[in-house]
């Protein structure tokens, strides 16, 4: 890119948003990334000072995320790229009571689906038109469901983000921006998992993707940076899969 960029990245302090936020720092963006926890973003933003600022935000709060957006715009009245990174699984157990499961399933569906639209159409007002792009993280689960027994609000929640999306293009296209999503599958050190994926595991996962190995953080962040790039300029309302060949059609 020849011109700097001003970039959002929510869930920015690990993981897959971690990744994400460095690749377009290094390549000379001005990177805003936003998150619960002020202590990863930090850590994060060391690595390039000058370029990566950090806002302490919950996706999930309305009011939250309006005055993480103000503050932008004091700033920078104008974002050229979102990424919608941030998210977290549930497990909802079949022995919990109806209002217990709900907890759990509304808790899911907020951190990954409601989350994503807030920051969206709050950001909607400054997304560069034309040239603004906007790229949400999902899941193979969007299309596989979980692989864990329980995980049904986090496929719903990331099903629903690939509706959105479709939703968006149809909206925004006329004026120029694009809205894509990219679909990890199996990535390895992002905390999803909790600790480590044990290796009992991860020898029963491996079966299922050809490529061999499980993914990692940095191979999700080029195809994010691809899809925010001008050469993806006539790319609008895809899912690209980056799943090692786990899941390869709709």
């Amino acid at each position: 890119m020849s011109t700097q960029r001003v970039v959002l990245v929510t869930g920015g302090g690990s993981g897959m948003g971690k990744a994400i936020a460095l690749k377009f720092a290094a390549n000379g963006d001005y990177v805003y990334i936003m998150g619960r926890r002020l202590q990863p973003l930090e850590t994060v933003a060391k690595e390039y000072p000058d370029n990566i600022k950090v806002l302490e935000v919950d996706i999930t709060n309305p009011q939250s995320v309006s005055l993480a957006i103000k503050a932008i715009y004091k700033h920078h009245p104008t974002v050229h790229v979102l990424v919608n990174c941030a998210g977290s699984a549930g497990h909802i157990d079949a022995n919990l009571s109806l209002d217990k499961a709900l907890e759990k399933w509304n808790s899911v569906i907020a951190a990954n689906l409601s989350g994503t639209f807030l920051m969206t159409y709050a950001c909607l007002p400054l997304i560069a038109k034309p040239g603004g792009r906007i790229v949400h993280v999902t899941s193979l689960a969007a299309f596989a469901g979980s692989s864990q027994s329980g995980g049904e609000a986090y496929s719903a929640a990331k099903a629903g983000v690939h509706g959105l999306m479709r939703t968006l293009v149809r909206q925004l296209a006329p004026q120029g921006v694009t809205v894509n999503c990219v679909s990890p599958g199996v990535i390895e050190g992002t905390g999803f998992f909790g600790a480590a994926i044990s290796p009992d595991r991860r020898m029963m996962m491996l079966p299922n993707i050809p490529a061999g190995r499980l993914g990692k953080p940095d191979d999700i962040a080029p195809a994010v940076f691809y899809l925010a790039s001008d050469e993806a300029a006539f790319v609008n309302g895809d899912i690209l899969q980056v799943n090692g060949g786990q899941q390869f059609a709709r």
